[in-house]
This record gives structure tokens, C-alpha cells and sequence, in this order.
């Protein structure tokens, strides 16, 4: 809570102790004044007198309900200021309540008091009227919302004032006599004063009942939202309305039929009106709370199930959607994939759009009484945008686990696939040397003569020698001498001599990367070599390499045929695996008739073992 919270909440409250006090001092304890009429609080004239009948007798049960419902006006209002200083609410709420319990000096003997008094009876009235009609802001939007509450103003104000103008309190016979001096006296014309007091009486009826038409039809055409903060002021506000026609009846058809106690009921309504004001205050920071228990729901559940659900508990709006983009469709989908239009105009729905990066997410439909709490729907929106992150880490996540293991199925059988080619060029190749050299040399020894022998000799060691040539080639295709002992640069090179095509080596490693990304790059070139030699029809091939932010970028570009793909099962899919599994990744640039640019990226941080 901040300094000026903290001291406008107090200001505020020494304000209404003070007048408190003021009033309660100002109050005549004295037998005659306890059964004054002209002093009954909260009545007109007529309605005092037609009160007076049944002979009701001021208390100090009264006396603080009275200062009840005044504490209850300048709190509820205390409340709503400092939590919504942007809204109208809180500062009627507390004038509201400072007007009521200045009306408690018609208690008073002292002329100017009861005079005052009188005539403050009913402001509180059109103080707090844009409360109910602007709900929950306290901003009146349409023009003939103003001009109510200019008629009650006028009502209140120079309406009360003309009923005193021609009525004399000490005048009116009642089964005890008021000894109240009315200062706005003219004179006393009972007549006039009649005719006064019903046309003003009249006027009071027709806005009591049409406040009461307006929140009952507010209540039933407003949405599930609406409703839930708006019910218990609709309650609230009939009662007290029907209770204010009911004494005005009361006063003009059936003197003598209030009863003392039901003067105290009229109380009741009016102490828990500014609380269910405030009430709809609480209900958003409850819903604030809640949207901090939904986010509970992330992981548990689909956010297009347990999420929403609980959110529309939370705002107690069954209407809010979560739709997602569909950058393939071009819309927004609902959880059957069906494209929705967002909600646009006058409606009772709002969307928010999410994005992220610029680009739209999802929107969020819900209930437009929501775009009165800023900082509820901050909380949705928050709390939405890291579900969906959440969302869609997790289902990155999925299809990561789902390619690693593809990639380690990859891997797998491109291993088998390997083992099976070394075995087929030992079989096909050094292995059928090596046994065609010692039939020679078995030959040679049982060869008679020694030019016979000599020359069986010299074709073993022929054989010997193609095997020991086929095994080393074998042998640098399995991992190159070379790699290891002079780098990647001076393979690449070699590489380069015995390719069928010409390759042209641009660049070098300065430091030398780690054995398994120097490995990694190796056979990477290797393959596309070997792919633009047999299948591109390529007249050359470009190999540039070199180490950029700790990253070994190497890209490898043919003057093919393009239209090279990275397929399941391929040769391309085996060498981006095997970027992967470095951290890495192998980029396919080979649109058809534009050559073939292979480019891999290598973080040197990943290939610590060879």
C-alpha cells in the first residue's frame, strides 16, 4: 500500500469519525424531540407525519443503524477508490456516505441543524445513482442516463426544498407536536403544501420505479458475468426501491399503516448496498487469485480443456474461448478446428489477440464486462500466454523425443548398414586377394622349377600388394589417417585428390576443432562428394570451411541438378543426423536445375570425443 493510499484512507476516515461524532452530539435526547415527527429521518414531510401516526419514537437503535449504513457507504467507497483509482465508484461512494451521515442533524433542536438536515435528506440519492447505472465503473455512457439523474437531482434537491416552503411543522396536528422551527417557511398553507408534497411524492414514484425497471432489465439481458457481480446490487437495489414506494403509498393512501419497526428495515438495504458494491470489487481480486490457481491446470490437463475450464470458473464467464492461429488457413480455430471469425461491433464478446515474436498466437474470446478490470484480464492474459508457451514447449519437446528417436533408429541401422559394407569390401575385396596370394605362394612351393616359381612369387606379392592398398582405402574410409594426424583441412585436401570430380578447398580450422567434429565435417564432405560425382552431374565442387562464434560452419556447393532432399532412410538423412547428435544441423539448399549447397554448422563444444 502506498503513502497516498495510506493517507487518503486516513484523511478520509477522520473525516467521517468527525462528522460521526458531530452528528451523534447534535442529536436532542430530550422526550419531546425523541417523538418529533417533522425530525423522522430519511422522510419528506408528508411521509414523517403519515409515520407519526403510529407514534414512533427515536432511539439509539436506530441512531446507529443510521451510523451503520453512513460507515458503510465511506468504507465501501474507501475500498473501491484504492483499488480502482481510475473508476468514479469509490469517490461517490464516500461523498454518498458523508451526505447521509450529515442528514442525521434533522435530529437536532437547533433551527439552522433541522433546517440543513431536511433539506440533505435525499442527495445521497442522485450522488449514487451513476453507481447503479454506470456498474461497475460508476461512468454514466448513454444520454438519457444524465438526464435521469438530473431529474433526481432536481428532485432532491429543489423538489424536498419546496415541500418545507408553504409547511409548518408546529402547525400540523399528530399525536405528539413537533417543536421544529423550518427556516424555509414562507408560510403555512396546508393546501399548497398538500399539493407540493404529492406532485413531488409522484415524481419520487415514477424514478423509483423506473431504477427498478432499469437493473432488473440489466440483470436479465447481461451476460453469466455480468450477472455475477451485478445480482446482488440488483437485489439489493429493488428492495430498497420497493420499500421507498411503499412508504411513499404508505404516506399518500393509508396514513397510520407504518409500523415503528418497519422504519428500522428500511435500513437493511442500504447497509448492504455499498457492500455489494464492494463485493464486486472482491469477486475480481478472488478471480485474480483464481487465475493464479489455474495456472495449476498447466501440465495436468490439454490447455484447450483443464486451462479454459478453469478460467471460465475463475472470471465466472462460461463463454470464454481460447482460439488458436492457423498460419496454414489463415484464421483462428476453436477446439473442433473450425475457423472462427473474431467478434467485432457492439457485442457482448471481445477478443484479445497473443502474440509472440510479432506474430499472432491465439485470441482469447471472452465476456466484454471483463475490459473493466485491466488488471483481472493483465492476469488472463498473462497467465494464457505462458500456458500456450508452455504448450508449445511441450509439444516441441514431443516431437524432439519423437525424432531423436528416429534419428537413433537412423543411426542404428546406418551402423548395421556399415558393418554390412565393410564385411562386403573385406569379402569382395582384401579377403579375395589375400586368398588368391597364398594359393600363389602354395603353388610356388610346389612348383619344379624356379622360373615357375619365381613368377607365381611375383603375382602373390602383386596380390598382396592390392590387398594392402584396398585395406588402406578401407581403412581411411572407416577414419582417415590423415584427420587425425594433420586436421581437417589436410583431409578435406586429400579428399579432394581423389575425388573423380575437381574440388576446389576454401578456408582453414585455426584452432582445430575437437576429433568428433573434425570426424563429423569429414564425412559430411565425403558424402556430398560422393553424391555430386554420382548423381548431380556436377562439373565441380566447392568446399568452404571455417569457424565462426566457437561453431565450425562448413557449406559444400555442386553445379548440379539439385532437387537433393534430406529423405528418411538417405544419405543426407544419415549426415544430418549425425550434426544432430553434435548439436549441430545440415542445411539443403537444392532447388532443381541450381546445383546442390549442403551447409553444416558444428558447435565445437559438442565434439569432445571422437
Amino acid at each position: 500500500m502506498t503513502p497516498r493510499t495510506v493517507a487518503l484512507i486516513g484523511g478520509v476516515t477522520a473525516c467521517a469519525a468527525a462528522l460521526s461524532v458531530a452528528v451523534v452530539l447534535s442529536v436532542d435526547w430530550s422526550e419531546s424531540a425523541l417523538y418529533d415527527p417533522a425530525r423522522i429521518l430519511l422522510f419528506g414531510p408528508r411521509e414523517a407525519f403519515a409515520a407519526a401516526q403510529t407514534s414512533p419514537k427515536f432511539s439509539r437503535v436506530e441512531l446507529a443503524l443510521f451510523l451503520l449504513t453512513g460507515a458503510s457507504f465511506v468504507a465501501s467507497g474507501l475500498f473501491t477508490w484504492t483499488n480502482r483509482p481510475r473508476d468514479l465508484a469509490g469517490p461517490l461512494f464516500v461523498v454518498a456516505g458523508m451526505v447521509w451521515l450529515a442528514c442525521c442533524v434533522r435530529r437536532s433542536s437547533d433551527p439552522m441543524l433541522f433546517t440543513a438536515g431536511a433539506v440533505l435528506t435525499n442527495i445521497y440519492l442522485p450522488v449514487m445513482l451513476p453507481i447503479l447505472l454506470g456498474f461497475p465503473t460508476g461512468r454514466l455512457h448513454q444520454s438519457w442516463e444524465r438526464w435521469y439523474v438530473r431529474a433526481c437531482w432536481v428532485l432532491a434537491v429543489f423538489g424536498v426544498s419546496a415541500e418545507w416552503l408553504f409547511f409548518d411543522p408546529r402547525e400540523v396536528p399528530a399525536p405528539h407536536r413537533s417543536t421544529s422551527v423550518n427556516l424555509l417557511l414562507i408560510r403555512h398553507d396546508a393546501v399548497l403544501a398538500d399539493r407540493i408534497q404529492l406532485t413531488v411524492g409522484a415524481a419520487a414514484v415514477l424514478l423509483a420505479i423506473t431504477i427498478i425497471a432499469v437493473v432488473i432489465k440489466r440483470w436479465r439481458s447481461g451476460t453469466a458475468a455480468y450477472r455475477a457481480g451485478f445480482t446482488p446490487i440488483m437485489v439489493l437495489a429493488t428492495v430498497a426501491g420497493v420499500s421507498t414506494l411503499w412508504v411513499l403509498a404508505t404516506a399518500a393512501r393509508f396514513p397510520g399503516s407504518v409500523h415503528a419497526w418497519t422504519l428500522n428495515l428500511r435500513y437493511i438495504p442500504l447497509v448492504l448496498l455499498p457492500t455489494a458494491i464492494a463485493f464486486g470489487q472482491v469477486r475480481y481480486r478472488m478471480a485474480r487469485a483464481a487465475v493464479g490457481d489455474a495456472m495449476v491446470e498447466i501440465g495436468a490437463a490439454p490447455i484447450s480443456s483443464g486451462f479454459v475450464e478453469a478460467l471460465r470458473r475463475a472470471l465466472h464467464d462460461p463463454t470464454l474461448a481460447l482460439w488458436t492461429y492457423d498460419a496454414e488457413r489463415g484464421g483462428y480455430v476453436d477446439d473442433a478446428g473450425n475457423i472462427r471469425e473474431l467478434p467485432r461491433g457492439g457485442g457482448h464478446r471481445v477478443a484479445t489477440i497473443l502474440e509472440r515474436d510479432g506474430a499472432a498466437t491465439a485470441a482469447l474470446v471472452y465476456d466484454k464486462q471483463l475490459q473493466n478490470e485491466p488488471e483481472l484480464l493483465a492476469a488472463v492474459r498473462g497467465a494464457t500466454e505462458l500456458a500456450l508457451d508452455h504448450e508449445r514447449l511441450r509439444n516441441d519437446l514431443q516431437a524432439q523425443l519423437a525424432e531423436v528417436r528416429r534419428s537413433r533408429e537412423r543411426i542404428v541401422a546406418a551402423g548395421d548398414a556399415e558393418r554390412r559394407r565393410v564385411e562386403r569390401d573385406l569379402h569382395d575385396g582384401a579377403q579375395q586377394r589375400l586368398v588368391a596370394a597364398a594359393l600363389l605362394l602354395r603353388r610356388a612351393q610346389r612348383a619344379a622349377d624356379t622360373e615357375t616359381q619365381g613368377d607365381l612369387v611375383t603375382r602373390g606379392a602383386a596380390e598382396l600388394d592390392t590387398a594392402l592398398t584396398e585395406l588402406r582405402e578401407l581403412a581411411r574410409g572407416v577414419f582417415p589417417p590423415i584427420l587425425a594426424e594433420r586436421g581437417l583441412t589436410a583431409a578435406l585436401t586429400s579428399l579432394a585428390e581423389r575425388s573423380p570430380l575437381p574440388v576446389r578447398i576454401h578456408g582453414t580450422l585455426v584452432p582445430r576443432p575437437p576429433a568428433g567434429v573434425e570426424l563429423a565435417a569429414y564425412f559430411i564432405a565425403a558424402e556430398a562428394v560422393t553424391n555430386a560425382a554420382k548423381h548431380s552431374g556436377a562439373t565441380h565442387v566447392d568446399i568452404e570451411v571455417c569457424l565462426v562464434d566457437d561453431t565450425v560452419r562448413m557449406t559444400i556447393a555442386d553445379d548440379g541438378c539439385g532437387g537433393a532432399q534430406i529423405r528418411p532412410g538417405g544419405g543426407l538423412s544419415g549426415l544430418s543426423d549425425r550434426a544432430a547428435v553434435l548439436g549441430g544441423r545440415l542445411n539443403v539448399d537444392s532447388a532443381s536445375d541450381a546445383g546442390t549447397v549442403l551447409t553444416a554448422t558444428l558447435p565445437v563444444h559438442s565434439g569432445d570425443a571422437p
